[in-house]
């Protein structure tokens, strides 16, 4: 961005003619690149149809003819070369909520492909609620469209655009201020996520311009007045480069430069709790695109023995990529101009797919009309698309608007695989949430996670640029409903939920299948999935699945099933005398037995044994201990429980109390200096530890006796904290170990 283009940016003028086929055929000069002569005719048959539509709607607060603004839309739209019925639902947009034609009447003259598009649009822009109300419920329908199909999003971000340029007209400071502040906190965080720049530039520097005026003047004034010479000294500066470059026989190159926007040199301004500008190194900023990798490696040199690089500057996004895949080499120099100049370095391939996101990154199929999507984008669209199907009929409105702050406004963090690709996150995330983020396999066999080459509890929380490596198990499932509280991510969350979800009822089933074949030998009846058995014949799989799950939960007896299906042995047992009620009271399945008292991380589907050492009995206070394949209870007395490793420990109690809270008891002796106490405690902080209780007592001359307790319903947690004292055994021993 250059002064002359920063300066007409931000001079709207209203467009009066009623037929502006001149930007038409603007559309339609751009689009001819990529569509065929066919599509182009479309275009203009869409415009006519759109005009005529809109023949009687009322002019906008600009005082512009109404048709312009369509028409307008459509054309910011062709920054990132969008398939035809994206051009045409941006000219029809608003046909459907503004004018009589509705959606029949368009997918009549054009095809059901563009209808659905302005259906959800005009869903989109229907919502008319008071602030708090209407922002939620503009990111639900958003959202929602969003999951029908993307490319309504981009409609109405290059709607959003021309809205933004227009405000100004808008007699109302207050609908001005609210329209400007949901789109810098909705529609810019929208336009970031899925990598779409310069509709983030447009949204992001027109509301600042709207919310901010004096500030955005202050920055907007600083760039005229020093920079208003650009075009003149960086043409010397290209000319230095060129010849350089052409001496070292660099060919194929191009050389443009940029001035940073005012809201971006206010957001570095924030980020250096300064005011001063001049603070702000990259104001302005070259960039070389060459033909080949090698070559940008070598423009990188030829530009350092030229000028002095600021070390700390240099940032090899090639070698290391961002998490949206941009790749260039950036370095910031001194001694070209009286301030430091960032210059960017990258191949026309790099260049493309950083300034025309969309026509690198989303690719039509033939024939088709869905959108190919990159992984990293369709896990965080997938995501939301989950979130609100969840909370369509939510009346938790608060819930919903958190996990949104999560999932879309939230700053991000971005950690590496060991095999160097990059996963972005919301910060706070865990190595949980990470695990959740790459394989299915990965969270549902958890083992063990490394960062940066060492051990960490499973609740670790992430930072920017960590390695994390996860190890598994290969033959068993870890994956427990006890995560939920570990998880930081809403769509890791509901992943987990599902999943545990499913496992109960698949472990129920499983139960109530041996119950019910218990009660059919009794009647001398074929037992399920059998030759002769006529009740697994009759249903079929799901329906016997949720038989069976009905069956478990006591809401149909066996007695029901069997007079159903075996009317004829059912009649002999009544004629023999055998009272109905009789068979209810002897053979319905009551779930109540010794070894179905007791919840295990939440789940009483489990199976499990009673250690036969301690007999455990309510109301013993009681935990679990998970081996290979079997669950085995224990009291917190037992002497077994000494013995056991602390991390094969699962949360235990009886179905008719709550969530076992155990105690750590610990007899430390801690070197007598306050910051190793400190230590310590940031341990049981970093695990999320409850500390209910602490005595220091003086024991020798360099070392105090502490006494600790601590609280926390998750026992393998034990294992971390014994783990993490060992590590410091210079500072701390621990003495003695007790659960309560």
């Amino acid at each position: 961005m250059d002064t002359l283009f920063l300066k007409n940016f931000f001079e709207y003028k209203p467009i009066f003619n009623d037929n502006p086929q001149y930007i038409v055929d603007e559309i339609k000069k751009l689009s001819s690149d990529y569509l065929d002569e066919s599509s182009i005719e479309l275009i203009q048959k869409t415009y006519e149809y759109a005009r005529e539509a809109h023949k009687s709607t009322l002019p906008r607060h600009s005082g512009e003819p109404y048709i312009v603004h369509p028409v307008l839309v459509a054309k910011f739209l062709m920054y990132i070369k969008p398939d035809l019925a994206s051009i045409q639902a941006a000219l029809l947009h608003d046909v459907i909520e503004d004018t009589d034609l509705k959606y029949d009447d368009i997918k009549t003259v054009f095809w059901e492909d563009v209808a659905n598009l302005c259906q959800w649009l005009e869903k989109v822009s229907k919502v008319r609620y008071k602030w708090e109300e209407r922002q939620l419920e503009t990111l639900k329908k958003t959202f929602l469209a969003m999951w029908k199909d993307i490319r309504v999003i981009f409609v109405k971000l290059a709607d959003r655009i021309h809205n933004i340029q227009t405000l100004q007209f808008h007699p109302k400071e207050e609908k001005r201020l609210r329209i400007a502040y949901e789109t810098l906190k909705i529609f810019v965080p929208m336009a970031e996520r899925l990598w779409l720049s310069f509709f983030q530039w447009y949204l992001e520097n027109w509301s600042f311009k709207i919310l901010n005026n004096s500030e955005f003047n202050r920055i907007f004034n600083y760039i005229k007045k020093n920079f208003s010479d650009s075009e003149w000294y960086t043409k010397k500066w290209i000319e230095i480069i060129t010849q350089t470059l052409n001496k070292h026989e660099i060919s194929n190159f191009e050389i443009r430069w940029r001035i940073k926007s005012p809201y971006r040199i206010y957001k570095k301004l924030q980020k250096y709790n300064t005011k001063d500008i001049s603070k702000v190194m990259d104001i302005l900023a070259f960039r070389i695109v060459t033909e080949w990798i090698d070559w940008c490696y070598s423009v990188l040199g030829f530009i350092h023995s030229e000028f002095t690089p600021i070390i700390h500057k240099i940032k090899d996004y090639i070698a290391l990529p961002k998490a949206n895949w941009y790749k260039s080499i950036h370095t910031t120099i001194l001694w070209m101009f009286d301030f430091p100049v960032e210059i960017q370095i990258r191949t026309k391939e790099m260049d493309e797919y950083a300034e025309y996101w969309i026509a690198a990154h989303f690719a039509y199929k033939e024939n088709e009309k869905s959108v190919l999507v990159p992984e990293s984008q369709s896990i965080w669209i997938q995501s939301i698309q989950d979130l609100v199907k969840n909370f369509q009929e939510e009346p938790d409105k608060e819930k919903f608007k958190d996990i949104l702050q999560i999932e879309i406004f939230d700053k991000n963090i971005f950690i590496y695989t060991p095999n160097w690709d990059v996963k972005e996150l919301p910060d706070c995330s865990t190595v949980l949430d990470f695990a959740f983020r790459v394989h299915t396999d990965i969270w549902l066999r958890f083992k063990h996670a490394f960062v940066n080459g060492r051990i960490v509890p499973i609740d670790y929380k992430l930072k920017t640029w960590d390695i994390v490596k996860i190890e598994t198990f290969k033959n068993k499932y870890t994956a427990s409903g006890s995560w939920q509280s570990i998880l930081y991510t809403p769509s890791a969350k509901n992943k987990l939920n599902r999943f545990v979800k499913h496992l109960e009822r698949k472990n129920y089933i499983s139960v109530a299948e041996k119950l019910f074949n218990d009660k059919l030998e009794n009647f001398w009846l074929p037992l399920l999935y059998t030759k002769h058995d006529l009740i697994s014949k009759k249903y079929k799989d799901e329906e016997m699945e949720d038989l069976l799950f009905r069956f478990y939960d006591n809401q149909v007896s066996v007695v029901k099933v069997i007079k159903e299906i075996y009317k004829n042995i059912f009649k002999d047992t009544i004629e023999h005398n055998i009272d109905e009620e009789d068979l209810k009271k002897e053979y319905i399945p009551v779930v109540n037995s010794e070894n179905k008292k007791v919840i295990i991380d939440t789940d009483k589907a489990l199976d499990y044994t009673l250690c036969p050492e301690c007999n455990p009995k309510y109301p013993h206070k009681i935990l679990s201990r998970s081996g290979k394949d079997w669950i085995k209870i224990h009291t917190m007395k037992c002497k077994a429980v000494k013995n056991i490793s602390y991390d094969k420990l699962i949360e235990a109690h009886w179905e008719w109390t709550k969530n076992t809270v155990y105690v750590l008891k610990l007899n430390l002796d801690v070197l007598d200096k306050p910051w190793v106490l400190l230590q310590i405690l940031s341990i049981f902080y970093d695990l999320n530890i409850n500390l209910s209780n602490i005595q220091v007592l003086k024991w020798e001359w360099s070392w105090n006796k502490n006494i600790i307790e601590l609280e926390f319903i998750n026992p393998s947690k034990i294992y971390y904290v014994l783990k993490e004292l060992k590590n410091k055994e210079n500072l701390v021993k621990v003495l003695e170990v007790e659960i309560i």
